[in-house]
């Protein structure tokens, strides 16, 4: 590909039509997310019938969560054993902070959240991160059904697939910049799970990178969310899905939000037999998401001299 070439991400507007599974706008549309997986790693939904109201709440709920004191903001608040919860600036990613909730879309563990960091009780942020994460895995079970329907795999597997996703939603705050600073507020990585949804602050800041290496920006829209594959899409896939490589840069002399729901497979993750021919064998062994986590963080993972995910479960 040339590297002038002007590159765009895919662009798929939902309505109600193309929400039904066999009409032709969501045929249309399930070529469309194939199409950026392969070549980007990733997609833009425009989903105009997302409350207005509820994308001004959730980044109104990020501000309130995260200007709670730090000490507050390190409270163990998921019971999952290993979870970053809260992570502060650090020398490396000085103007990075993120906050995770375990499973915003069951009410307990949304009242659970809130409880830890408002004792005294936060119906409105409780309330706000349910109903938004709610309609994000809605938006992530429709784009796996997508994707299954266009590679031909057994729709059997589907819900045992959709049944086994943990789920997190994590807010992230870049702060403005001080003289010499570097512009960097997180730098180029892939997820190390299997899909990731971002939903991003009036500021723009992410980047993607394209398979001839250039970054692109993706402006930020109260109506749309950026679907991006993890390693765990990219191994599911057999090397069909990219993984997207992407990062935060921060340009404006302004606060800079973003939230993300994130999924993580709580079984192993087999490659389908339908992804396996004579020119895609076999890539990968069977994956566990959460060892592979802990293996990225890992010592040894920073000793790799090839990408951890192949280290981790690759195929020579």
């Amino acid at each position: 590909m040339d590297s002038n070439t002007e590159h765009k991400i895919p662009v798929i507007c939902l309505s109600e039509e193309n929400f039904k599974p066999g009409s032709d706008s969501w045929v249309l549309a399930s070529k469309q997310v194939r199409h950026g997986l392969e070549e980007y790693g990733c997609f833009e939904i425009v989903y105009d019938e997302f409350p207005l109201q509820l994308h001004n709440s959730i980044f109104g709920a990020a501000k309130d969560l995260l200007d709670l004191p730090e000490e507050t903001k390190k409270r163990k608040s998921s019971k999952r054993p290993g979870s970053l919860g809260y992570v502060p600036q650090r020398p490396i990613t000085p103007l990075y902070e993120s906050i995770g909730i375990d499973s915003p879309n069951i009410l307990e563990e949304a009242e659970h959240f809130s409880n830890v960091m408002w004792p005294e009780g936060n119906d409105t942020f409780r309330e706000t991160v349910h109903s938004f994460s709610k309609r994000l895995v809605e938006l992530y079970e429709m784009t796996i059904r997508m994707v299954f329907e266009n590679y031909g795999v057994d729709m059997k597997v589907f819900n045992p697939l959709m049944e086994s996703t943990f789920y997190i939603l994590r807010f992230f705050r870049y702060r403005t910049r001080q003289p010499n600073e570097s512009n960097v507020g997180l730098d180029s990585h892939t997820d190390v799970n299997f899909i990731s949804i971002l939903h991003q602050h009036e500021v723009e800041g992410l980047q993607i990178k394209t398979k001839d290496h250039q970054w692109i920006d993706v402006k930020p829209s109260p109506s749309s969310f950026i679907v991006l594959a993890g390693d765990g899409l990219m191994v599911w896939g057999n090397d069909r899905v990219r993984a997207c490589e992407h990062r935060a840069i921060i340009k404006e002399n302004k606060v800079r939000y973003c939230i993300g729901l994130f999924t993580i497979m709580k079984g192993l993750v087999h490659v389908p037999e339908e992804l396996l021919d004579d020119d895609h064998p076999l890539r990968y062994k069977p994956f566990d998401n959460f060892g592979y986590m802990r293996f990225f963080i890992s010592g040894e993972a920073k000793k790799c001299t090839v990408p951890a995910i192949k280290a981790f479960c690759g195929i020579d």
